[in-house]
């Protein structure tokens, strides 16, 4: 279902509600970078924490000194005093958010560059295993709220305690009796404090599965691909009565967190209510006898605002924590994947190859999520390919076909075995190295959305504007480019679905020829189009593979009759390898093949063996 591995994360992250110290000591090394930052970002915390705790004690020497005994000299002075340091104060609090934030920012680019960094130099096979929408959010989501670790949890926790710490040296120095006193209702609030934190944590767990539901919804309907296999199937209904059931479960538990916080906050305007009623009646009495000046229970009142927040704050420490906790481990688990193929460290010296491809003894498995049991898909492949030769992949579907041609650019790598550019072993190779020999030519040509002339680009960044128009020509695509109104700036729509699928086809020959690498990789580009079109783009592939290496997964046998070899392949292995006129006598499975493709057709393949003369002679 869709959504799924999303709830199955929640329910995983809910299970490991625990501090795990390893994960603590790990997200704080990101910090130590900025280590000089957080020094100053400390010293201007405690700045105004004492800045904060002054204004109570000048207040109480204005009522005690200056008012009661009638000195307007004390007050006046006391009074600029009062304005110079709330002035002073609220600079460094300004300095103190600014260099905080940017802690968080320069935190939040280094996580998202290391993740992104991470995740492009993972292969093919850990994007195939992996919803796009959870990697983007864990790019753009998680490590956004990082800026609310940093703010909030650490530099709250920090602050906080510098505010209680200043805030009870002043109490007890004033006087001790009422400072316990005020301190007779903190359990009152901290601890319900804690416990709705820790409801409104669960609560919020609940509210992001219901986002990342909409999320991976809207994303799929929102694509072309989705919009159309909803509307070709009529099911917009149904998609509109899903979305508003989670919509409204949604809506649901953002009330109920709503709620759970205003009940707290009840709670805690009540006790904190308490807390100078109690200092009033006891300090009244104290007043009244004479035992204590009428200045300190101002102070005091003043005082346990300063006291209460912080108090509160760090009772939901726990739940702020493993909140971080849980964040920093969605961000490790990206980053403990270990690549499935390393980067070589060699180079070719001249950056070109001869265009040589010897595969021996190759076998490739795969391992199936949630078992350790590897899965065979080829067994001890030898293959030789000459420098120039054309060789197409033929066999039946499930046969390892693609999984043969996806190891030659190593985008997965062989459980034993070896493959060969030239004589360079290719993991010895750098991947930069050894990609820059090849252009690939998929079934379904993926466009950025953009224009045509900057998806060409993307294969040649270098390129200028009469390389473009060459390879266009040479792909034959250039003279329907210049026909539209934009011509190359003409914008190809998502996934270039404003182009037919021969223009796509044609587009992604002339990229390759842009880049003219000396090994050509085909996953049959014709098997979905029309003869016409066929036509059109064999001529252009004729155009892409001469003079260079081509490896060609053959879906219509027709189109490689004159490859210069065809390998079948059956079940992971190679069964047979020559041309067609030899597979046809020597391979049963062949044979069958291309007889069951032609008569699908409406004619017999002896009726065909003349034209494939033809096409072989010329």
């Amino acid at each position: 279902m869709r959504g799924g591995s999303g709830r199955w994360e929640m329910r995983e992250l809910a299970k490991q509600e625990h501090f795990d110290w390893n994960i603590i000591r790990r997200a704080c090394t990101a910090f130590v970078p900025y280590w000089k930052k957080a020094i100053m970002v400390s010293l201007l915390l405690l700045a105004t924490s004492a800045g904060g705790a002054l204004p109570a004690w000048l207040t109480q020497q204005i009522i005690d000194d200056g008012i009661l005994k009638g000195q307007v000299s004390v007050v006046i002075s006391l009074t600029i005093t009062l304005i110079l340091i709330a002035f002073v104060t609220g600079l460094l609090g300004v300095a103190q958010t600014w260099l905080s934030n940017a802690v968080a920012q320069d935190v939040m680019a280094d996580y998202r560059l290391t993740l992104f960094s991470h995740i492009q130099r993972q292969t093919v096979n850990f994007f195939a295993t992996r919803q796009a929408g959870d990697l983007v959010s864990s790019v753009m989501n998680d490590v956004t709220a990082i800026q609310n670790v940093v703010t909030s949890t650490l530099m709250g926790f920090s602050s906080n305690v510098l505010v209680i710490l200043t805030t009870l040296g002043l109490m007890f120095e004033m006087n001790w009796k009422m400072t316990l006193l005020s301190l007779v209702v903190v359990p009152g609030f901290v601890i319900p404090t804690q416990r709705v934190g820790g409801v409104r944590q669960r609560l919020q767990g609940e509210i992001q599965q219901k986002l990342s539901t909409l999320t991976v919804q809207l994303s799929e309907q929102f694509g072309v691909s989705g919009a159309l296999l909803t509307r070709i199937f009529s099911r917009e209904s149904e998609e509109i009565r899903k979305f508003s059931g989670v919509n409204q479960e949604l809506r649901n538990l953002q009330v109920r967190q709503t709620l759970v916080g205003r009940w707290l906050f009840m709670w805690i305007g009540m006790f904190s209510s308490i807390g100078p009623a109690l200092l009033w009646g006891y300090g009244g009495w104290l007043v009244i006898h004479q035992q204590m000046a009428l200045g300190t229970i101002v102070a005091f009142t003043s005082l346990l605002s300063r006291l209460y927040g912080p108090l509160s704050q760090l009772a939901q420490l726990q739940v702020n924590l493993l909140s971080s906790i849980a964040l920093f481990r969605r961000i490790f688990a990206i980053l403990d994947v270990e690549p499935d193929v390393k980067d070589g460290t060699t180079s070719i010296p001249d950056g070109n190859v001869d265009g040589r491809i010897r595969i021996e003894n190759v076998t490739f498995a795969y391992r199936t999520e949630g078992t350790n049991k590897p899965t065979e898909v080829l067994r001890d492949i030898k293959l030789d390919i000459h420098p120039g030769q054309m060789v197409a992949l033929v066999g039946p579907s499930g046969a390892g076909k693609t999984t043969l041609l996806n190891l030659v650019p190593r985008f997965s790598d062989p459980l034993s075995g070896h493959i060969l550019i030239d004589e360079y072993e290719s993991k010895s190779l750098t991947l930069s190295s050894l990609r820059g020999q090849m252009g690939l030519v998929p079934q379904d040509p993926f466009f950025f959305h953009d224009t045509i002339y900057n998806n060409l680009l993307f294969a040649k960044p270098e390129a200028t504007r009469e390389e473009i128009e060459e390879a266009c020509r040479a792909a034959q695509i250039h003279g329907m480019i210049v026909g539209l109104p934009e011509g190359y700036d003409t914008v190809v729509g998502e996934r270039g679905y404003r182009l037919s699928g021969g223009e796509r086809q044609r587009l992604a020959i002339a990229r390759v020829l842009l880049r003219a690498p000396r090994i050509v990789l085909l996953d049959e580009a014709t098997s979905a189009l029309d003869t016409l079109v066929e036509r059109e783009i064999q001529e252009a592939l004729s155009v892409l593979m001469q003079g260079r290496t081509a490896i060609v997964i053959a879906h219509r046998l027709s189109t490689v009759l004159t490859a210069d070899k065809i390998v079948v392949l059956e079940h992971g292995r190679i069964i047979a390898e020559g041309k067609h006129h030899e597979l046809l006598e020597k391979s049963r499975l062949y044979r069958e093949l291309y007889e069951a493709q032609f008569s699908v057709q409406g004619t017999k393949p002896d009726d065909l063996r003349g034209t494939v003369e033809q096409v072989v002679q010329k």
